[in-house]
């Protein structure tokens, strides 16, 4: 596993669309690759929102087998064309010179929410060329594309009907192993459309209907295995039995769990499973509570034995295993224990026949995105620190070192960022939480600045825009402002219809956020009554719960959206209606549980917010925020709603990016520090806020 774990709870996200999303707008793609150098112009500044906008990221490294070569994708937005470049550059692990771009890499590979989801470059054996999956136009198929030493430019290798989800390679018998997706029958579709959409269990009605009907689009699509041979060029079409020997499902490996499974081993489910090269062991994670009774989630690693059906539990003492990957003979794996903290994990090498375990690499730096050589010498993967973005990085596993190999974004090193300083706690229930602190440009020590706590997460990684990318902490910072960036820890099991319980899940973080602004605020680092606070997804519920249950913030964003109201579960589906029965919200909501929704929904609790609340909804999700805008509206609470059309959970379109970002800013300066941005452009903007503030009446009560 070669992208890090996401740790998203499911109960958190609101979206389930459907993998592919072909129907609905992407933004533009630029052909011309993204371009790397290694020179450095410019003046000394501070970092503007552009710069973030910007900035380039790497979406998959893969080390050759020999170790001698680094291959790696790289991706940037363009504001200009509201789009995305991308390109496909080798690097030599000895030398010291500017990478060489083979061209783009194709379109982002967006996934269900709206992401770019990083996929490795995949090497021969004999090290002579590589495979990546791209295309090159959104209305192309997904096809696995080549490069060798022969031919300096990418050429497509696969043409099979359909697009490649996935693939491996199969260098003994000379062969890949493709997992195609084809196109649904049009008649199909065509009586999607004019039969009706029948009302069911798969119903998302807030989506909208152009995603609703994307999803049964999708649903009504094939998965087939294909081969495709690397000598001949011939393609075919698997077996049904050549295809259970080539891919045990989860649900097969499920099954070998449950039944052979260690006794000290309770429930757990299954995810993401690594078939190891030569196809007998099967690495994954299992998901479950700890037996400790702390409450707390696990992901542990295990190993299968494909031929002799035997389970073996690799990690036990770990919150988390973030990324593991085979090494090129399926002797070794290795994998990433994090505790959850924010801080990098610990890089463990277990030999699959004695089961020995020894740690390969410890820092204090974040890595991810890993791939070892043959030998195990060395390790690619990006190295980040909270002022430094991504760059391409070697391990040397025998001396215990970690160098850069390229900086993707020299030009960062001219910025002024505010250093980030930990933060860490233990609230009232018993349950931890940690944040970064970032001083603001110019900090004068015994000043009190305003605050912006952004949630839900933070590390010791390059702190961009916090959850969903919305919030620029920098550019934040830059403005005068104290940032928070702030992590609500581990994730927790709630008791099953147990409501009190579940209710932490917002009670909780917002007994955490208390008790971090008491400190920076005894500190003399900030002023109590200047606090703003920005959350995404998980962090927007949070954020809704504590402006309707505290008067600690004076300023918010949210974006997700949050939504956990009545009104959200008449149009929420059977899928939450089963969710938030589990939570002790199930039935009427005029019935058994009234009480419970009173206590924890925003909109029942409107008159209670004394904050100046700003909404940013993708027009996918916006719906779900009605009920909170037009109650705070009605009673004439300081309330604005920006909807981001063509977007889904995660807003990708640049322009809308920037826009999120510029507004952010003046929201906070406007109700924060009373400013406001002379552009002639935010005339309305400015006059809009000023009558919120003139009409809102402040004086509302708050518990």
């Amino acid at each position: 596993m070669r992208r890090g774990l996401l740790l998203l709870c499911a109960k958190c996200l609101l979206l389930t669309v459907a993998p592919a999303l072909a129907q609905l707008p992407e933004p533009s793609f630029d052909p011309a690759p993204v371009s790397i150098s290694n020179s450095i112009t410019g003046r000394s500044r501070t970092v503007a929102t552009l710069d973030l906008l910007n900035i380039k990221q790497v979406y998959g490294a893969s080390i050759s087998p020999n170790g001698n070569k680094v291959a790696f994708v790289v991706g940037q937005a363009n504001l200009a064309s509201n789009g995305y470049r991308s390109g496909l550059f080798i690097a030599d692990v000895a030398a010291r010179d500017t990478p060489v771009c083979l061209g783009s890499a194709g379109t982002p590979h967006w996934d269900a929410i709206g992401q770019w989801i990083g996929e490795p470059p995949q090497w021969a054996a004999n090290n002579s060329s590589l495979t990546y999956r791209m295309r090159m136009h959104r209305t192309d198929s997904w096809q696995v594309w080549n490069w060798d030493a022969r031919n300096q430019d990418m050429v497509q290798l696969t043409h099979v009907p359909g697009s490649v989800e996935s693939y491996r390679r199969d260098d003994a018998a000379r062969a890949l192993i493709l997992k195609v997706r084809r196109s649904a029958d049009p008649e199909t579709t065509e009586q999607i459309e004019k039969q009706g959409i029948h009302y069911d269990d798969q119903f998302q009605p807030w989506q909208g209907i152009s995603i609703l009907l994307t999803s049964l689009f999708e649903r009504a699509r094939t998965t087939e295995t294909w081969i495709h041979d690397l000598v001949s060029s011939e393609e075919r079409r698997v077996t049904a039995s050549e295809r259970r020997a080539l891919e045990p499902s989860v649900s097969d490996l499920q099954q070998l769990v449950d039944k052979h499974r260690p006794a000290s081993v309770g429930d757990c489910r299954v995810e993401r499973a690594e078939i190891s090269p030569d196809r007998h062991t099967a690495a994954f994670v299992c998901f479950s509570e700890n037996p400790d009774g702390t409450g707390v989630f696990s992901w542990n690693l295990f190993l299968a034995d494909l031929q002799s059906n035997e389970v073996q539990r690799v990690t036990s003492q770990v919150y988390v295993v973030t990324d593991y990957w085979w090494s090129s003979d399926g002797t070794s794996l290795y994998y990433v224990a994090n505790q959850g903290d924010g801080r990098s994990g610990t890089i463990y090498e277990v030999k699959t026949k004695t089961m020995v375990v020894k740690p390969v690499y410890e820092g204090t730096e974040f890595l991810r995105q890993f791939s070892t050589d043959r030998a195990g010498k060395n390790i690619a993967c990006t190295r980040e620190t909270n002022l430094v973005p991504a760059q391409i990085a070697i391990v040397d596993t025998q001396r215990g070192e970690l160098r850069t190999l390229v900086d993707i974004n020299p030009e960062f090193s001219h910025f002024h960022f505010g250093a980030a300083e930990r933060i860490a706690g233990k609230n009232a229930y018993g349950e931890e939480w940690f944040g970064h602190i970032v001083k603001p440009e110019g900090y004068y020590p015994g000043r009190k600045y305003p605050l912006i706590v952004t949630m839900y997460r933070s590390g010791d990684y390059f702190l961009l825009g916090a959850s969903g990318n919305e919030n620029p902490i920098q550019t934040y910072a830059a403005n005068g402002f104290v940032v928070l960036s702030f992590d609500i820890g581990r994730l927790r099991s709630r008791r099953s219809h147990d409501f009190a319980d579940r209710l932490l899940d917002w009670k909780s973080p917002t007994e955490s956020l208390s008790q971090a602004i008491h400190i920076l605020a005894e500190s003399g680092l900030i002023d109590p009554e200047r606090v703003g606070i920005a959350g995404f997804s998980h962090g927007a519920e949070i954020v809704e719960y504590a402006i309707s249950h505290t008067s600690l913030f004076q300023a918010a964003v949210l974006s997700g959206p949050g939504a956990r109201d009545p009104y959200f579960y008449y149009m929420g589906g059977t899928t939450w209606h089963e969710t938030f029965e589990n939570w002790g919200l199930g039935g009427w909501p005029e019935g058994a549980t009234k009480s419970n929704w009173k206590a924890l929904a925003a909109s029942l609790n409107a008159d209670r917010i004394k904050t100046a609340l700003l909404i940013n909804a993708s027009d996918s999700e916006y719906i779900a925020s009605l009920s909170l805008y037009t109650s705070l509206d009605q009673l004439k609470k300081p309330v604005d709603l920006f909807v981001y059309p063509h977007e889904l959970h995660i807003k990708n379109q640049p322009r809308h990016r920037s826009a999120i970002y510029d507004r952010n800013l003046d929201w906070f300066r406007f109700w924060l520090k009373g400013e406001e941005d002379p552009s002639s452009t935010k005339i309305s903007q400015y006059k809009h806020w000023q009558t919120l503030r003139e009409e809102s009446p402040r004086s509302s009560s708050a518990e």
